[in-house]
């Protein structure tokens, strides 16, 4: 699934992603949690790029759009395969640009979307000269029907196609003439645009190797993670497969987006199984924010490496509302001073230099996800209850 838009996204000064749209649910909810949003909350967003083919839209998007919507929208666009579906919308937008429209609402742009059916596409024609040649060609005027062909060379084909054009409210596009024979879909005031938490940690796309066969496509099986013995053996049984011998993995999305469409063989997806199997136990925890941030803290994304950290949850400390060293210096300073004073002095201290020496004092680490360091206290309980060799001894 290709890119349709790439926007940048941002709460406040120290959160903020870049996004290819469309986005997976995990993806989603990723960002949510990246920039601190509460469900229904929106971001400050804008579009850094278009599909190239889709640039006419950036005239008619609003300046700040919903994420939430653009998102659907893409998803949508993303679905076409076809020359007619992608002028039909073309056409629409441009109809609505043509009412005056200085921007069109995302809810209309996804009704849009979804009608490709209520318009008829003329692929090529994109002057009246053209439909009207093709309208002629075509028996479509019924005065001109059965003309022989001297006298159809003298037909004003411009007249007939401004003509059809105007009766019929047509417009041109990029790939064709369009014309609206129905009403658009009304389909976005039912849409719950919130992205759903998937009941899978891991969605996996399964292909037997070797995958080129005479330049045919791959069978390609998807798996939803964790999956039952019945389940995996079933899929695998699909691909005519016993065990994961000579099986290509990728996958297509994870509640950890920045292992989506990577690919894996044999050796390596029992650890994607396993790997599963601990996400869905660390959201079950409440863990699997702090666990993320343990990952981009270490730079992780080794498999083996991924499984013993996520074994060594609990020995680290995670507080997600820290977003910058700024934010560490002025949590520190609120610890160590009363809040009046805490507040006469923030004013006359780099906070951003303090906070970095804080950070490495405690080998502690500011991620998109919040701050994590080693919980060190553990440690020190664990040292204090070993016994001393000294004291009383039993009798």
């Amino acid at each position: 699934m290709g890119s349709v838009f790439q926007v940048y996204a941002s709460q406040g000064r120290d959160n903020y992603v870049e996004l290819d749209l469309p986005a997976s649910d995990y993806q989603m909810l990723d960002m949510m949690e990246r920039l601190r949003l509460e469900p229904g909350q929106l971001p400050y967003v804008e579009v850094l790029k278009f599909r190239e083919d889709l640039n006419y839209l950036e005239r008619c998007l609003h300046e700040q759009p919903d994420i939430y919507q653009l998102n659907a929208l893409a998803k949508k666009l993303s679905e076409f395969t076809s020359v007619q579906d992608m002028a039909a919308f073309e056409g629409l937008v441009g109809k609505e640009i043509g009412k005056s429209a200085a921007t069109i609402e995302l809810p209309r742009l996804i009704d849009f979307a979804h009608s490709a059916d209520c318009c008829v596409v003329t692929e090529d024609a994109v002057t009246d000269f053209q439909l009207g040649r093709f309208l002629v060609e075509n028996d479509f005027i019924e005065d001109v029907s059965g003309l022989p062909d001297s006298m159809l060379s003298l037909l004003d084909y411009g007249k007939i196609g401004r003509e059809h054009r105007a009766e019929g409210n047509g417009v041109y596009t990029s790939l064709g003439y369009v014309e609206q024979q129905s009403e658009v879909h009304c389909v976005s005031k039912n849409m719950d645009f919130q992205p759903p938490k998937p009941e899978y940690t891991i969605l996996l796309n399964m292909a037997a190797l070797p995958l080129a066969r005479g330049g045919q496509k791959p069978e390609m099986i998807q798996l939803q993670l964790p999956a039952s013995e019945e389940q995996t053996r079933e899929a695998l049984e699909k691909l005519g497969k016993r065990d994961w011998n000579d099986v290509a993995v990728s996958i297509q999305d994870c509640a950890i987006p920045s292992l989506n469409h990577k690919i894996y063989f044999d050796g390596e997806t029992p650890q994607i199984l396993e790997l599963s199997r601990r996400l869905a136990e660390l959201d079950a925890q409440g863990q699997l924010s702090k666990y993320k941030a343990i990952l981009a803290a270490n730079d992780c994304q080794d498999l083996s490496k991924m499984l013993s950290l996520a074994a060594e949850v609990g020995e680290y400390l995670f507080e997600p509302q820290m977003s910058s060293p700024e934010d560490v210096a002025k949590s520190e300073l609120n610890v160590i001073l009363c809040e009046r004073d805490a507040e006469t002095l923030l004013p006359h201290i780099d906070l951003q230099s303090y906070g970095r020496a804080l950070l490495e004092r405690d080998q502690a680490m500011v991620t998109s996800y919040g701050l994590v360091e080693r919980d060190t206290t553990q440690q020190i309980l664990e040292e204090n209850q070993v016994p001393s060799r000294g004291g009383m001894e039993m009798m």
